[in-house]
């Protein structure tokens, strides 16, 4: 009885084993079908590039023309990273993502530059306090966008600054229309209302705060009036008048 009992637990172990090479067999056999099926897809050519964007139509245009050069690669041989580095390449660009859309085609999804504000010397910062020379007549708003004027290497501390102060005198409901930096550092802010607040290279924030916080309990109901304060002060501000001689 015993011997009968391991011949049959033999005989299913061989066909264990058998029916495992089987199955092994077929998964090999389908996968070898599935790889020769896909080859023609594989090394074919692109057969479109899609570009989803808002950047200006001229400059869409531009850069599709730019990406179907990129027509001849094949779906698996294109290189997405080159792709992705080459449209953040272009000026109307801030970021872009690309990726493969089964069987042929690469989708490329590219977003616009967001401007906070012009510089002097001729193009646009954008947030993250870089500056881009793009057409203006293609910014929507330009005219109507605050000015940063100061040396070459400033336009990201400018751009940071300009954030901040922004909060800070739009508590009184103002804004500022252009931020100037000296060589040195010193920085002066223009306000929408005219008034030109100098705050002088060192604790800039600090002085900024302590003087809205004067402008707001003394000079509110004067600023018509005054033509610049200044912030410079430890203890205080003093105040150029319009009418003064």
């Amino acid at each position: 009885m015993a011997m009968q009992q391991q011949e049959q637990v033999q005989q299913a172990n061989r066909w264990s084993w058998g029916a495992k090479l089987l199955l092994l067999f077929v998964v090999l056999t389908a996968s070898l079908l599935t790889w020769q099926a896909t080859q023609p897809w594989v090394h074919r050519p692109l057969a479109q590039i899609i570009l989803q964007t808002d950047i200006p139509a001229t400059d869409k245009v531009t850069l599709q023309k730019q990406l179907n050069a990129h027509l001849s690669d094949s779906f698996f041989g294109a290189d997405l990273e080159e792709i992705r580095l080459e449209v953040e390449n272009h000026p109307w660009v801030s970021d872009a993502k690309v990726s493969r859309v089964w069987p042929n085609r690469l989708m490329v999804e590219a977003s616009p530059q967001i401007f906070m504000a012009r510089w002097f010397d001729g193009g646009f910062v954008n947030h993250e306090g870089q500056v881009v020379l793009v057409d203006p007549g293609q910014v929507v708003g330009a005219d109507q966008l605050p000015v940063l004027d100061g040396p070459a290497d400033s336009a990201w501390i400018m751009s940071e600054l300009f954030r901040q102060m922004s909060w800070l005198v739009g508590r009184d409901e103002l804004a500022i229309d252009q931020m100037t930096m000296a060589r040195r550092g010193a920085v002066e802010l223009r306000l929408d209302n005219g008034i030109i607040l100098v705050l002088g290279r060192d604790q800039v924030l600090p002085r900024l705060k302590r003087l809205m916080k004067v402008y707001h309990r003394y000079f509110v109901t004067k600023a018509d009036a005054i033509e610049r304060i200044d912030g410079r002060y430890v203890h205080g501000v003093s105040v150029a008048w319009k009418d003064a001689s």
